[in-house]
């Protein structure tokens, strides 16, 4: 409905402008064009706070009403925040309004009028009227109690309003959005921003690509090993320049700007660690940040030699083993079992622990018999730097490649010197019993496959590269995939792997990543060719965005990575890694995903990692069915994922050599006619044709290598 501007004008004459005590407003039901309940809640204590600090600024529209009240048909939210202040004691009942009375025969369209030609104001203006009031000198505290919202939120909307005008304009006009526009707030130079943005297509404007653009050659503080070292506190006070992004949800993050500075200082706090080293008695002791491995790739490492036990440290050695090897026995007797009982899972469970608790003494052990021999650290060294877990690690033998002879010298003066003791040769290495079935790792992981295509689907980024990134170690790396001609224009071939992911997972269709990807898959076969030969002509006729979408599908639906028992590594970790995956989102710990598939003893201690509560002596007394709804419910909500589906943290990886990873599975299924022949001579232990080999150092002791 469109009033014309004489009905309006004649509604504006026809009332009368006034105050009223509050006292006598209630809101009206049936002069109210907007639908009672239906305006934003969040923003009542901030205009609450407004009209304690400035008054109401625009008077109300009201009807007469029964018993000497008005009926508010326009300025329901005002009402409401005045409500609010009136029971908080903040304003008195008849504290008085402004408002502008109306006939009741015009009361609805009064409302009308007020909600059709309100435009909000934009975002941007908002931003910049913040900033203008800190400008003039009304505190950021002063302001934010004003308006009814937190210091912090002041502060983020003058950052905001501080971007590069030009770039504020395209936020205007929509071309950047509210994420990106933070991104590009977090840094004050507004040559960068525009260099930043402006060197983004059009389609891979994400705020994480943005993100790591903008901070390139910054240290983060919480996720580098060295910054969490020498901390943050320390590099501020040797005057290391900081960043710090006021809308990071971790409040504490900083970006350290001068590595060099945050490297000098970890290699000073490490000296202390270093001199304790070379008191050790080692030829020399070097000290760096971190360890990189292609400086020592060159360097050959001492192993430890075992001296012989004294009579008291064999006769312990003896006792332990022989207690494994009863224990072992009688687990493997209970694994054999078609069907064992819960006693027998239970006797099973302290089985384990007992192993695992003797297997530790084993250990302490060996470790002091292992020695370094004295003759050959004077040949040798270390190297001192920064774990990953932000402590300091050593790297111990090292040899130098120009001390090699030598080394090889002072073992053959040594030899026979440490020889490995007779109770130490073997221990007997009883059947371990996987914590998840195999069934249930395959279900589990193709649940995670499922999810990374889902997540990949918003991704046009990653598949790009993790695309190109697997072409080219197929076709360019030296010695790793061999290319022969063929009849199509690329050497390329590859398997859709939802039909494989059904097998392996019974109930992925009822997950959200697979609704998810089957929408899409309906998606893009109602718009393409029925025929072939339609295809290629019919994708050179579409804008780039939807041959874009096309093409990410494609690729998420090539993702693998299922089996069969829990590895130490997955093929899709370093993908999971460039897209953020949280299995929290597609999957959970329910009675039927989980529970039914794992022991009682298991689902305990499930229970106490996920919330920190010990559920021993409850579960015991329940039957599996019992123990199963009582798992389910108590991890409910709590987000927990077993090691399989979890997020590997990234890590330093050092590099390695290329023949080392030309076996490793690839994240997606693509190959050539060649992947068979690569499979069977990895299988039979032959290495693909001109595949290089490192020569050995036949001369190096056998504590060398």
């Amino acid at each position: 409905m469109k009033l014309s501007k004489a009905e309006f004008e004649a509604v504006i004459q026809a009332s009368q402008r006034t105050f009223l005590p509050f006292s006598q407003l209630v809101l009206s039901v049936d002069y109210q064009a907007r639908t009672p309940g239906t305006s934003p809640k969040l923003s009542i204590p901030e205009l609450a706070a407004s009209i304690k600090e400035c008054g109401v600024l625009q008077n109300l529209i009201v009807v007469p009403g029964q018993s000497n009240t008005y009926e508010v048909c326009a300025g329901g939210r005002r009402l409401e925040a005045l409500t609010t202040l009136v029971a908080a004691g903040d304003l008195p009942e008849n504290f008085p309004v402004p408002v502008l009375i109306v006939p009741a025969d015009r009361g609805l369209i009064a409302s009308l009028a007020e909600n059709a030609f309100h435009l909000p104001m934009h975002a941007a203006d908002e931003y910049e009227a913040f900033a203008k009031l800190v400008a003039r000198g009304k505190p950021v505290e002063d302001v934010a109690a004003a308006f009814g919202v937190t210091p912090m939120v002041v502060k983020r909307r003058m950052k905001l309003a501080a971007v590069s005008p030009r770039l504020m304009t395209q936020f205007r006009e929509g071309s950047i959005n509210l994420e990106c526009l933070m991104v590009l707030a977090s840094v004050e130079d507004h040559e960068r921003q525009e260099q930043a943005w402006m060197g983004l297509d059009s389609w891979n404007r994400h705020p994480e690509h943005l993100r790591r653009i903008l901070t390139q050659g910054e240290v983060e503080s919480d996720r580098s090993p060295v910054a969490k070292y020498v901390t943050v506190k320390a590099y501020e006070k040797a005057g290391g320049p900081t960043r710090r992004d006021l809308f990071s949800d971790n409040d504490k993050k900083v970006y350290l700007l001068d590595a060099a500075l945050l490297d000098q200082l970890a290699v000073a706090k490490l000296q202390r660690k270093a001199k304790k080293i070379a008191a050790e008695g080692w030829k020399w002791v070097d000290v760096r940040p971190r360890y990189v491995h292609d400086e020592y790739v060159r360097h050959g490492e001492l192993r430890k030699a075992s001296r012989e036990p004294s009579k008291e440290e064999a006769t312990v050695l003896q006792t332990l083993n022989e207690q494994l090897e009863q224990h072992s026995q009688r687990m493997n007797e209970i694994y054999d079992l078609d069907e064992p009982d819960e006693d027998s899972e239970a006797e099973c469970t302290r089985l384990e622990a007992q192993c695992e608790e003797l297997s530790a003494q084993v250990t302490a052990l060996e470790e002091a018999l292992a020695v370094w021999p004295s003759e050959l650290m004077a040949e040798a060294g270390c190297l001192v730097y920064v774990g990953n877990d932000a402590e300091p690690a050593v790297r111990y033998g090292l040899i130098r490649p120009d001390d090699r002879a030598s080394v090889l010298q002072a073992s053959r003066g040594g030899a026979g010197a440490g020889r490995e003791s007779p109770a130490l040769a073997s221990i007997p290495a009883p059947k371990t019993r996987p914590v998840h079935s195999e069934k249930l790792v395959r279900n589990l992981t193709a649940h995670r496959v499922a999810a990374i295509q889902a997540e990949l689907l918003d991704r046009s980024d990653v598949a790009l590269a993790v695309l190109t990134a697997q072409m080219a170690k197929s076709l360019l790396l030296e010695d790793y995939r061999q290319a022969y001609g063929c009849e199509d224009p690329l050497k390329l071939s590859v398997t859709d792997t939802h039909y494989g992911l059904r097998t392996d997972a019974q109930d992925i269709e009822s997950g959200k990543a697979w609704q998810t990807l089957d929408a899409k898959r309906s998606h893009w076969q109602s718009i393409l060719p029925t025929q072939a030969a339609d295809v290629l002509p019919w994708v050179l006729s579409q804008e780039p965005d939807t041959v874009r979408q096309l093409f990410t599908f494609l690729v998420a639906i090539t993702v693998t990575g299922v089996y069969a028992t829990e590895p130490a590594q997955q093929r899709t970790d370093g993908l999971a890694q460039a897209l953020g995956l949280d299995m929290a989102k597609w999957w959970e710990a329910t009675g039927p995903s989980y529970f039914q598939h794992v022991s009682k003893a298991r689902a305990t201690e499930v229970i106490g990692e996920a919330t920190g509560a010990a559920a021993g002596a409850a579960m015991q007394a329940l039957k599996k069915e019992g123990a199963v709804a009582h798992a389910a419910q108590a991890v409910a909500g709590t987000g927990w994922l077993p090691t399989v589906l979890r997020l590997r943290p990234p890590t330093e990886v050092p590099g390695t050599d290329i023949a080392a990873n030309a076996d490793e599975d690839p994240p997606f299924d693509v190959g050539g006619e060649d992947e068979q022949a690569r499979a069977d001579a990895a299988t039979s232990g032959t290495a693909p044709a001109g595949a290089a080999s490192e020569p050995k150092d036949s001369e190096l002791p056998a504590e060398a290598s």
